[in-house]
């Protein structure tokens, strides 16, 4: 018995070791294959009279996606694609002036030629051997060189006749280092997971009253080849997974509504339970019958504002954390572009941009808060730099901004948050001193007084903001478009709110939007809550990927108390909405 107990372990151990070898031996071909290409494209690729390459880079994503969506208890979507994703960078020139920072309105919209292929995200065969992987390479780095060479020309062209003040270096040097992480993908149980879609969408059907609803799983795993001219490389895994339960109706008068619930996790089996899941679809569908049945805000409300919970950390994604990455305002024939989105911050280190009682520090190893698993953490960034923790705001004063290897004239080293194609925060963390952490009670209590100062009637107390990728995605896809989506970037609807009147009565308010709160306004923070709320979220880049060739979502995480603002406007929302159904829902028939 011990012999063949000893054969069937030394099998499996051998199983295991050749496993192991042959993942470790296809690693090894594709970076072998990224290197021999860069060395022979620095070596020949040139072109009469135009710079030859000075730095080359080549990132390759090999994603392995699962999609399940399900609609009132039926499967419509259950997909696993794999994927294998190209991008090639290539710099002419040097370090102190490359093609780079330098924005061609023509080439970006019309590129240079009919024929021109692909260089940034561009899809190439799963399929992948050494010989096969180099031709890759080889079209996509010749692309890019074509053009980049284009770009290099045009940009002289525009300094010689120009004064340009600003000679900060378009890029930074920085010591090459070699990292390899193998830790594995967790699996993925498919048929579970499309029983559980269908469960909750199946809750929806007991709610006539909700015009329509969508329960969507994901489950990205990828593995990430990086590899540059200066030496640099890197392997690593990377995946998420997330639960989107969304649904939307409208009232009599034709407003609509909708909520929705979010869970994600590294691990799919870290997802919360059956039975919390179940729960939570029905609060998604109960509140939304409760909102049809809501008083509207007549008129426009300025006055103090709580927002609480994921409210809160959603207006810190959305209106302050973006100012906190570092943007280069590219050159163009007309001289430097002014980019004013989220560029409040781009010259203000030093100065105050917070209530001094409050702090921020990006955290981009953290793994958890409390119970809350963060998806936001990362352990290099795209440049296969190892990120750092910073200290962005202390004291309520800007020290530092989160960097790349691309200078600015107020941050010029890397602190590794090159992400999704440009800066990016990975998991922002707001404190506050002991005596300005607040109980909920007492803030309210705070806000109430503020409004009978103010001889105000009752003042708003925010819980719950759509969430821009659902807004973008998931919403507009159900809904036909239908639903309003704010014309100004600090307009953000409004899911759930309540007006709060001086005696203390609490009121359900619906159809409403804040307006006008940015990055300037955090300054006027009175009180923060003593418990913070912890909201992962797949965040639109700071830099658009239009500009950046990088990514449309990317994981982040905040941690943010409850903020109680001295001043803010929330208005109705006064579009011209869809007419509602004629008839009412089937479901509801007897």
């Amino acid at each position: 018995m011990k012999n063949i107990v000893s054969k069937i372990l030394f099998s499996l151990t051998t199983l295991f070791i050749l496993n192991q070898f042959c993942f470790a031996d296809e690693n090894e071909q594709i970076l072998k294959a990224m290197r021999d290409e860069i060395h022979r494209s620095l070596s020949s690729l040139s072109i009469s009279g135009l710079q030859k390459p000075y730095y080359i880079e080549y990132k390759l994503i090999v994603r392995n996606s699962f999609e399940i969506k399900s609609v009132y208890g039926s499967l419509v979507e259950s997909s696993n694609n794999k994927h294998a994703i190209l991008t090639v960078g290539v710099r002419v020139g040097n370090y102190k002036l490359d093609n780079t920072n330098y924005f061609d309105f023509g080439l970006s919209f019309f590129g240079s030629g009919d024929d021109e292929e692909r260089f940034k995200s561009r899809t190439i065969p799963v399929e992948l051997d050494y010989p096969a992987l180099r031709r890759e390479l080889w079209l996509a780095t010749d692309a890019a060189y074509k053009q980049v060479t284009e770009t290099y020309t045009k940009k002289e062209t525009t300094l010689k006749n120009r004064v340009i003040k600003d000679t900060t270096w378009d890029f930074t040097q920085i010591p090459p280092e070699k990292n390899y992480f193998d830790s594995k993908a967790p699996g993925f149980d498919k048929p579970y997971f499309e029983d559980l879609s269908k469960k909750l969408s199946a809750i929806f059907g007991s709610y006539p009253d909700i015009n329509t609803s969508s329960v969507g799983i994901e489950y990205l795993p990828e593995t990430d080849y990086y590899v540059n001219s200066e030496g640099m490389e890197y392997t690593k895994n990377d995946f998420y997974a997330g639960i989107e339960i969304v649904a939307a109706t409208q009232s009599s008068d034709g407003m609509p509504y909708v909520d929705y619930f979010t869970a994600f996790a590294r691990d799919p089996k870290n997802f919360p339970v059956v039975d919390s899941l179940m729960k939570a679809t029905k609060g998604v569908a109960e509140n939304l019958s409760n909102l049809t049945k809501a008083q509207i805000l007549d008129e426009s409300y300025s006055g103090p504002i709580l927002f609480t919970g994921q409210a809160s950390a959603q207006l810190f994604a959305q209106q302050f954390a973006p100012n906190l990455v570092t943007q280069r305002e590219p050159l163009t024939e007309q001289g430097k572009q002014d980019n004013d989105r989220f560029t409040a911050y781009q010259n203000k280190i030093g100065g105050r941009v917070l209530p001094e009682f409050l702090s921020i520090v990006d955290e981009p190893l953290k793994t958890k808060y409390e119970k809350s698993e963060l998806i936001g953490n990362f352990i290099l960034d795209d440049e296969g730099v190892k990120p750092e923790e910073v200290n962005l705001v202390n004291a309520g004063y800007l020290k530092n901004l989160l960097s790349t290897r691309i200078p600015t004239k107020r941050v010029r080293k890397t602190n590794g948050h090159q992400r999704g194609g440009a800066a990016m925060w990975g998991i922002l963390e707001m404190n506050s001193d002991k005596s300005h952490s607040k109980s909920f009670e007492d803030l309210k209590e705070q806000m109430i007084k503020l409004c009978k100062d103010r001889e105000l009637p009752f003042g708003i107390i925010v819980t719950k903001l759509i969430d821009q990728n659902i807004l973008f995605t998931t919403l507009f896809r159900i809904t036909a478009g239908t639903y309003p989506i704010g014309q100004i970037q600090t307009n953000i609807p409004i899911i759930e709110a309540y007006k709060i009147y001086q005696d203390g009565r609490i009121e359900l308010i619906r159809g409403c939007e804040v307006r006008g709160i940015n990055a300037q306004s955090f300054k006027d923070v009175l009180n923060v809550g003593k418990e913070k709320y912890a909201l992962n979220l797949l965040s639109s880049p700071v830099v658009s990927p239009f500009m950046s060739g990088g990514s449309q979502y990317i994981t982040a995480s905040v941690i943010v108390p409850s903020l109680l603002f001295e001043d803010g406007e929330i208005k109705p929302l006064e579009n011209d909405f869809p007419k509602p159904p004629i008839m009412k829902s089937p479901v509801s028939v007897k």
